[in-house]
């Protein structure tokens, strides 16, 4: 018997979105970029993509990490996340001055932050890092609230990549766009759709 609406919470209805970070520093006359991918998706229909995903970690390994996967496994990565109703979405900024990666950061989140909002997403879960990094994150949030680059209904935590592998996605996503732009094996065309965004960094 289905549940009555009454028990259900209503943000379940709502997107949500998982984030993660990826960067390369300058080299060989390359500008550095940094890269923050979000993956989008119903929060209720995630269960079969994180079982998916849970099932192409390898023994005794606690999640998928991309760029420690052979390029074999990396593709067999992509096609999982692109048989799956999630649309991600890549802000890549340039260039990276490997001095000012938390500015970096800044600079993108914001721009991500901002069509997340646009994009109808109630819930975006940030992969968490050391506690004054994510206050760090927290204080850009009400900035931008403040200045209402964001509604003030999105919300914004931390999860951490042992306990959800919705945050492998943009793990991959973002390094296979780090990837492609380095001369490696492009399997952006396997994951589904992408869109990317490029902004010039201070």
């Amino acid at each position: 018997m289905p549940a009555e609406p009454a028990m259900l919470d209503a943000d379940d209805f709502r997107l949500h979105a998982w984030v993660d970070e990826s960067m390369r520093a300058a080299r060989d006359g390359a500008d550095g970029i940094y890269l923050m991918a979000a993956a989008v998706a119903d929060p209720t229909a995630c269960d079969d993509v994180r079982d998916n995903l849970r099932a192409m970690t390898e023994k005794k390994a606690e999640r998928l990490h991309w760029r420690h996967e052979t390029p074999e496994r990396q593709a067999k990565i992509a096609a999982v996340i692109g048989n799956h109703d999630i649309v991600n979405l890549v802000v890549v900024g340039m260039p990276l001055d490997a001095r000012r990666q938390e500015r970096a950061r800044a600079i993108c989140a914001e721009r991500l932050l901002y069509e997340l909002d646009d994009l109808g997403v109630a819930h975006v879960w940030l992969e968490t890092r050391h506690q004054a990094l994510n206050q760090r994150d927290l204080r850009l949030v009400k900035a931008l609230r403040g200045k209402r680059s964001i509604s003030s209904s999105i919300r914004v935590e931390f999860a951490r990549p042992k306990d959800e592998p919705m945050l492998w996605i943009p793990d991959a996503v973002a390094g296979a766009v780090n990837g492609a732009r380095s001369g490696a094996a492009d399997v952006l065309d396997d994951m589904g759709r992408i869109s990317i965004i490029d902004i010039a960094l201070p």
